[in-house]
């Protein structure tokens, strides 16, 4: 929940509580102790409520369906279970969608993003949210895109950033008939290390699924493949 400076404050707010206490229990002055514990805890509540996520996300699931042997066309759905933890959240960002090729034809539920941009080729877009969808009760949002020659390669990885709070991340890739799975494994990134988490699982040689409860947040999670390479003659074919 905290960065390392707001990590220090904490600790030691803990610390002045746990003093407090002790000196409410065991010197003659426990009005003074009380005292200090209690202004110690609030300001552990205060710091809490002010580094509270904007959005929390019970459940997210992110699928990826691969159209082609070739990998170049493929479609992507992302839904997820959203609540504002605010009241004066206005807007939704999805964030941090990349990829090797081209990116297009974004949709929120099934409507055009309300803004789009493109930042160190990830592409960030944005739902206004409406009053009507009341989002401090928790609602589903869908987020749709397309990707055009971004997994052509012997080697495909779909990832995703842990932006929000997450109680469960689920990723899926379904792949085309006619090309199978050789290997796939699933990792996550954080702070600069790599970090292998338990195998995929892999249904019928094509799809591959993985699920992780509580997800760090600020972490990259990977669901990475590899298959047999398309061939020459296939690629030649697609030519015309």
């Amino acid at each position: 929940m905290f960065n390392k400076p707001n990590q220090l404050v904490f600790y030691i707010n803990v610390s002045v509580v746990i003093f407090g206490v002790l000196v409410t229990l065991l010197t003659p002055f426990p009005i003074v102790g009380l005292i200090i514990a209690i202004c110690a805890a609030l300001l552990i509540l205060d710091q809490i409520r002010h580094n509270k996520s904007t959005f929390a996300i019970a459940d997210l699931k992110k699928i990826l369906i691969v159209h082609d042997t070739g990998g170049s066309k493929a479609t992507l759905t992302q839904t997820q279970m959203t609540t504002a933890c605010h009241s004066g959240n206005s807007e939704y960002w999805f964030r941090n969608i990349r990829a090797i090729g081209s990116i297009g034809n974004f949709k929120i539920n099934s409507n055009n993003p309300d803004d789009q941009r493109k930042e160190n080729g990830s592409y960030y877009v944005c739902m206004r949210i409406p009053p009507e969808l009341k989002l401090m009760d928790g609602s589903n949002l869908t987020l749709t895109c397309e990707y055009q020659d971004a997994f052509m390669q012997s080697e495909g990885t779909l990832s995703h950033m842990v932006d929000d709070d997450t109680q469960r991340l689920h990723m899926a890739v379904q792949l085309p008939e006619g090309r199978e799975v050789a290997t796939a494994r699933f990792f996550c990134k954080y702070n600069d290390r790599e970090e292998a988490l338990l195998p995929p699982v892999v249904t019928g040689k094509t799809k591959i699924e993985a699920d992780v409860d509580n997800p760090r947040l600020g972490a990259e999670y990977c669901l990475q493949w590899h298959w047999a390479d398309d061939g020459f003659f296939k690629k030649i074919s697609r030519l015309f």
